[in-house]
């Protein structure tokens, strides 16, 4: 039978509260001023690296026009203990990326700092100002913090309850939070959570696990159809041209552009266009197998890596999915009662004789591409 984490606080008060009870009532009063001052100055080093930090990773998205991460990055600014809210313009879309309480520059927890974009001509760009509105910093929180350095002052008394307060936070904070910050250092999922672990870090640790595991998939997956994106098919890619090389079993990388996929989007709206994508993801997947990969290259362009394939026979195998792949996309699809028709032109490249990287890969596989839609009797009605 599993036990049931015991709460953070529930621990501490029973090992430690009855022998600290005077001890903290007697110091506190005499310290409060100097931890207030300490806990100011830790607080606005911590307010300067957040500050730095996020301004360093959201310079990027911004430039790149990516509304999506930058909101992201903001999001995940706004997660922490210590913030309140976080702003910062974007240019592209013309307005104001803002998470939480909107910041206010003439409050003194409020910090702010300007983003600059440096072109690889050595050029500065301005892109606004990243702005973070923190909690403010209360005399209360600044007694608490002091409550090793009061029990210090009076360590001739309260030797024992010290050494009992760092074998408890030692066991209960100390230790889990070292294995938690291993591995967000390391962007690693942090599983299974320890049993032995109070209630509040394995609340955050989930939290920090379920995050990074939908952060893994937005970066690498496209939003239409859920295949991969570039990101995930120059990473699989990649490894999939070191396991050639080890195993000496050929791959391929086949590149498809639908054919008369605009005309679909003028005459039927985007609507339609987006439904046509979606339905030739599902198609692809199912023409291959469950070791290939399918990913989205973008607009109306996919990729397909087909990995461990034996010399002798792989000629057979690539051709015969080349034409699985266009018989299977050349059944209509159904758009409100409406037949809509699609072609495919496949470029394909083997590697490790086409080329070693991804780069070289797909450059030619393009160049394939573009010789079989130049083959076709109407290859001029395919050219957007």
């Amino acid at each position: 039978m599993t036990s049931q984490p015991q709460k953070l606080y529930t621990q501490f008060l029973r090992l430690l509260l009855p022998l600290l009870a005077l001890a903290y009532i007697l110091a506190a009063a005499i310290t409060t001023g100097l931890y207030y001052q300490d806990q100011r100055t830790e607080a606005e080093n911590q307010r300067s690296q957040t500050l730095k930090t996020f301004a360093q990773v959201l310079i990027k998205p911004l430039w790149d026009c990516n509304s999506l991460t930058a909101r992201g990055i903001i999001q995940a600014m706004s997660l922490q203990a210590s913030v309140q809210g976080a702003s910062a313009p974007d240019q592209c879309a013309q307005k104001l990326i803002q998470v939480g309480k909107l910041p206010n520059l003439d409050s003194e927890d409020t910090v702010s700092t300007p983003l600059h974009y440096v072109d690889e001509n050595g050029r500065t760009h301005l892109l606004g100002d990243l702005s973070i509105a923190f909690q403010p910093i209360s005399v209360f929180a600044a007694v608490s913090r002091g409550l090793v350095p009061q029990l210090a002052i009076f360590l001739s008394m309260l030797a024992a309850v010290l050494a009992s307060a760092l074998w408890t936070f030692n066991r209960t904070i100390g230790q889990p939070l070292q294995q938690l910050r291993h591995a967000m250092r390391n962007h690693r999922m942090l599983s299974p959570i320890p049993t032995g672990w109070t209630e509040e870090i394995s609340e955050v640790t989930q939290t920090y696990n379920t995050q990074l595991q939908e952060l893994r998939q937005q970066a690498r997956h496209d939003s239409l159809t859920g295949l991969g994106n570039r990101l995930l098919l120059e990473e699989h890619l990649s490894r999939a041209i070191r396991r050639a090389a080890r195993t000496g079993l050929q791959g391929h990388v086949l590149l498809l552009d639908l054919d008369r996929f605009k005309p679909i989007n003028d005459t039927f709206g985007h609507a339609a266009g987006d439904a046509v994508l979606r339905t030739i993801a599902q198609r692809l997947l199912a023409c291959v197998r469950d070791t290939d990969t399918v990913t989205r290259l973008g607009g109306d362009e996919f990729v397909i890596i087909t990995t461990d394939m034996p010399e002798t026979s792989q000629a057979d195998e690539i051709t015969t999915l080349i034409k699985r792949i266009q018989n299977t996309l050349r059944q209509p699809i159904l758009w409100h009662g409406t037949p809509l028709q699609i072609d495919t032109s496949i470029g394909r490249a083997q590697f490790p004789q086409d080329g070693n990287n991804s780069t070289a890969l797909l450059a030619h596989a393009d160049a394939s591409m573009y010789r079989d839609k130049a083959q076709k009797p109407d290859h001029h009605q395919y050219v957007d």
